[in-house]
């Protein structure tokens, strides 16, 4: 991680030297040459990095590299800041300006003299390196190309697995088997006709004692002939491992192995092609790494259709899985669930008699033990492992302490009886982190913000790691993004209906946990203010280590708020922090004292990212809130707070925080903004979906229209959900040359005309109360400036008058709009050929559509998802006939007054998802359903009392319709009553 610091230093420096050029001056040289020194100094990291393991010197060196390039960063843009607010405040008469410029000349001389002593550091450090013996690798290079470490030999030796050491106690497997051995031995329809399965999933997921059981079913034993298994992992030597493959397809003899030592590499692989062409050959390469390491091996392979021989896959990698063959079965195994997990816990654990239990207490063994099991997450191999540390521990005393530090227990190393069962998950997991390059480390440590169980925004996650410069743009942040999630560092939450793209995400607990002590390793990231109550009974040492830090200069920071509100007042609790964290006394209100400090600090800090959480349902503003102070976090370039009640007003310091880019307050209730956020000149995600208070309906913006025609580097812009006033003065939209995103657009409080100064960037646009749905077609078609040449996503709320069809034909000329929403009548639907050709996703609402639309919609070529909400059509029937929507996958019908429903044979043919909500003249589920065989979620809600009884099963007994739906995976009925029901388990 110590090269990725230094790498984005040397980035940052080389963007400070163009872009602030100009602030700069005096001092360019000196900033010049430091970034050459960081960038000689990045070579050695390299090979640093990878030996931190072998002892604490090496550790301490690769910590001052890091703290010297985060300094050397901090000093410059520090003195960046200073400039830009002195001359900020402008020259007002002439004694002032000697002033200013005097000043200057002194922060100048200071910050030229902190750089040298920078480079001196530097300097002494990279004279240390033959010391340690530590080599400079080329740029081209990774670490993987040095010589084996010890560290890294025993971790290869730890994940090495043996073809005839095969596991007895397993659980939950049987299903997963009898899948893959039918992928390896049928030939029947839904069988794949490529060579290759791949088994892929996060470390410790139970791949590989998968593949074993595989590998020694019966009826694969009985069609194949040939056998090899073979550990792959992330260092491997070709020729061992291909003569390794030969050696076990034909057992030699002595003078045949001494034949095939002989042999040249591509002979040794030509013999093993052969062989699987002349035999049925089934090889396991377990613990694939890369793609690189197969297109090595590929050469071994017939992967041709003739070839009866197959080649079973196990990698943590879905892009390994898919690359060695796009035909390949590739298969995920589930985690565990939690009778599953308590079940193979019992397996591995030795249990407690009487004779250990003795006379004390009673306890509830099953239930101690199904909780322990439970936190294991699903993942086979930390159960295992927990099954390993409970063998060994027979008493109840043994029992009640694992049990209440169990989370410790299977990522941490305690005490050295331990130590070795411990570090079993730890090792495993970490071995995912280091596979990673720099930018996708920072990128992954970057998720330590959250709290645990937390469904992260992808959209916000990306930005805010291109707002720290951690990734150049969104595209490529999303391209990582799908790189973790294909090596099952993170996983998937909710995904896009129509396009596949993931939504959110979130952490398997223990690989989380990973991510916190890998954060905390390398003072990446500081995680202060767990609750006081999680604070006072958790024994975790994860929770210890990040809310006790004691590091001054971390870069990033999360505080999480407790709900409960101190126990004297603000302003005594205040003062008596203040005194505590001068004398430094340590007592039970020290995590108190912690989170105060951190928010008002009396020194700048050099925090780029702070992130606040708090329950975002809680009206009441936290006591800490009331006194935020913001001027000392002048290098901030993140800043979250979401959710936040933060009271009247905001302090004007935020206009001090030049280098912000990200800057939200979605839910976050406010009732006032300060004029000073025109300051923000570096914004690029600006989020102002605050809430007043209930009690109040408007918020009050002080010279909003100004602020917003300042921010120049502005991507994305989210206005209010509610009414605010805005003054009188125009917004000098045109300066907004950067917009991609603009959310919230209330045309009664600016002129929509507006809009046609915006640049073809903008992608999505959602507006509301328009007055005339044809004046925004003029708008947004306008030859000069026409926004609808890259626009995307169109949302229209509440149009004042009737939609005429004749102004629905323009939207034909916004070729690449993917998403349109309507809320308003509408006269009449156009043409499907008059629709935007690449319409993916429609909602309309309120359109009082007296025809039936579907004979329109159902011709649309690339409709994806189809919205008709509250009388958007006001019949009593609609028809879906044959081969109509032929792409549409997920369909909503909500508060309609339509009576009858007709799907034919063939209708909608790719269907996967159908919602019935608050139709209740709707007199039954139609009888086409049932032949819609891609059906996979049917969602009922707040029907008819009837409507519902139809479909229900009770006691056995089915419904009248039930027969309808019996073949659709997940039912689920919700009455008006909000009793949820599900038929499907």
């Amino acid at each position: 991680m110590a090269e990725a610091v230094v790498s984005f230093a040397v980035e940052r420096l080389g963007d400070l030297l163009i872009k602030e050029a100009s602030f700069l001056y005096g001092v360019t040289d000196r900033v010049a040459e430091i970034q050459v020194e960081l960038r000689r100094m990045k070579c050695f990291l390299k090979d640093a990095d990878a030996r931190q393991g072998e002892n604490e010197t090496i550790r301490n060196w690769v910590a001052e590299i890091r703290e010297n390039a985060f300094d050397a960063e901090d000093t410059i843009d520090t003195f960046v800041v200073k400039v830009a607010l002195r001359r900020r405040r402008g020259f007002q008469n002439i004694l002032k300006r000697y002033a200013c410029i005097f000043s200057e000349l002194i922060a100048l001389h200071k910050v030229g003299t902190k750089i040298d002593e920078i480079k001196t550091r530097i300097s002494t450090l990279t004279a240390s390196l033959q010391t340690y013996n530590i080599k400079s690798i080329g740029e081209g290079e990774g670490s993987s190309g040095i010589n084996a470490r010890n560290e890294s030999t025993r971790q290869r030796l730890l994940r090495r697995a043996y073809s005839h050491v095969v596991d007895e106690d397993t659980v939950g497997v049987e299903g997963n088997v009898k899948i893959l051995v039918e992928q390896l031995v049928e030939t029947r329809k839904g069988c794949s006709s490529s060579s290759i399965v791949s088994i892929w999933g996060m470390g410790g997921l139970g791949k590989t004692t998968l593949a074993k059981k595989i590998y020694h079913h019966g009826a694969v034993r009985r069609h194949f002939e040939c056998f090899a298994w073979s550990s792959v992992s992330q260092q491997f030597n070709i020729r061992v491992l291909v003569q390794e493959i030969l050696i076990k397809f034909m057992p030699p003899s002595p003078e045949q192995r001494k034949e095939i030592e002989k042999m040249s590499d591509d002979e040794v692989v030509k013999r093993v092609y052969q062989i699987q062409e002349e035999k049925k050959c089934l090889v396991i390469l377990d613990d694939v790494w890369s793609t690189k390491a197969w297109d090595t091996l590929r050469p071994a392979f017939p992967l041709h259709k003739a070839s009866s021989s197959k080649i079973v896959i196990t990698t943590r990698n879905k892009a390994v899985a898919s690359h060695a063959d796009p035909r390949a079965f590739l298969y995920e195994p589930k985690c565990l669930t939690d009778d599953e997990s308590w079940e193979l816990l019992q397996k591995k654990a030795f249990f407690l008699t009487n004779d250990n239990i003795g006379t004390g207490p009673t306890i509830n063994i099953e239930e101690m033990g199904r909780e322990m099991a439970k936190y294991c997450g699903g993942l086979p191999l930390a159960v295992v492992v927990l099954g390993g540390l409970l063998a060994k521990n027979h008493t109840l005393h043994d029992w009640e302490r694992i049990h209440r530090n169990v989370k410790s227990y299977l990522m941490r190393s305690g005490t050295d009886n331990y130590k070795q069962q411990d570090s079993v998950v730890s090792d495993v997991l970490a071995l995912s982190y280091q596979d990673l390059s720099y930018h996708l480390k920072s990128c992954f440590l970057y998720l330590a913000h959250f709290p645990e169980d937390h469904e992260i925004s992808t959209k916000t996650l990306v930005r805010m790691w291109v707002a720290e410069g951690i990734v150049s743009k969104e595209d490529v942040g999303e391209g990582y993004l799908a790189e973790l999630i294909e090596r099952c560092m993170i996983q998937v939450g909710r995904t896009s209906s129509y396009d596949g793209r993931v939504k959110t995400c979130h952490m398997h607990d223990l690989m989380r946990d990973l991510c916190l002590s890998k954060a905390k390793e390398e003072n990446f990231l500081e995680i202060i203010g767990a609750t006081f109550q999680q604070m006072e009974t958790s024994s975790s040492s994860t929770i210890t280590l990040l809310t006790h830090s004691t590091v001054d200069n971390v870069r990033r920071r999360a505080i999480y708020l407790d709900q409960s509100p101190p126990t004297k007042s603000t302003s005594t609790v205040a003062e008596e922090a203040r005194v505590r964290a001068v004398s430094n006394n340590n007592n039970k209100n020290e995590d108190v004292d912690d989170i105060y400090v951190k928010l008002n600090p009396e020194n700048d800090t050099p925090l780029r990212s702070l992130l606040i959480f708090y329950p975002s349902e809680r009206e009441a503003i936290h006591w800490m809130l009331r006194k935020l102070e913001l001027k000392k976090f002048t290098l901030l370039r993140v800043l979250s707070l979401e959710g936040l009640a933060l009271g009247e007003n905001l302090p004007r310091a935020i206009g001090n925080l030049v280098h912000l880019k990200f800057l939200s307050f979605n839910y976050a209730k406010l009732l006032c903004f300060p004029s000073s956020i025109r300051n923000l000149g570096c914004i690029q995600t600006l989020d102002l979906r605050f809430l007043p208070r209930r009690d109040v309906q408007q918020i009050t913006y002080l010279g909003m229209n100004e602020v917003i025609g300042r921010m120049k580097w502005l991507r994305h812009l989210y206005l209010p959900y509610v009414d605010f006033n805005v003054g009188k003065s125009k917004v000098q939209w045109e300066k907004l040359s950067n917009l991609e995103t603009l959310k919230h657009f209330n045309a009664e409080q600016w002129d929509i005309k507006d809009l046609a100064h915006l640049t073809s960037k903008l992608q999505k646009l959602t507006i509301e109360k328009v007055k005339s749905f044809k004046e925004l077609m003029e708008v947004i078609l306008k030859p000069s400036h026409p926004i609808s040449s890259n626009l995307r996503s169109l949302s229209v709320y509440g149009v004042g008058t009737k939609m005429e069809e004749t102004d629905l034909k323009q939207l034909s000329k916004c070729q690449h709009l993917l998403k349109l929403f309507l809320w308003g009548e509408i006269s009449n639907l156009p043409e499907p050929n008059l629709f935007p050709p690449n319409l993916v996703r429609l909602t309309l609402v309120f359109s009082k559509l007296q025809q039936d639309p579907t004979p329109i919609l159902e011709r649309l070529p690339n409709l994806t998802i189809l919205s008709l909400e509250h009388n958007s059509y006001i019949g009593e029937e609609m028809v879906f006939s044959p081969n109509g929507f032929l792409r549409l996958k997920v369909l909503s019908l909500e508060s309609l007054s339509v009576k009858r429903l007709k799907v034919d044979i063939s209708a909608m043919p790719n269907l996967n998802e159908l919602e019935i909500a608050h139709c209740k003249s709707l007199e039954m589920v139609p009888e086409g359903v049932r032949y819609i065989t891609t059906l996979q979620k049917l969602l009922i809600r707040n029907m008819s009392k009837d409507f519902i009884q139809r479909l229900q099963v009770i006691d056995g007994k089915e419904g009248k319709d039930f027969y309808k739906v019996r073949h659709v995976p997940s039912i689920t009925l919700i009455d008006d009553v909000f009793v949820t029901r599900s038929i499907r388990p």
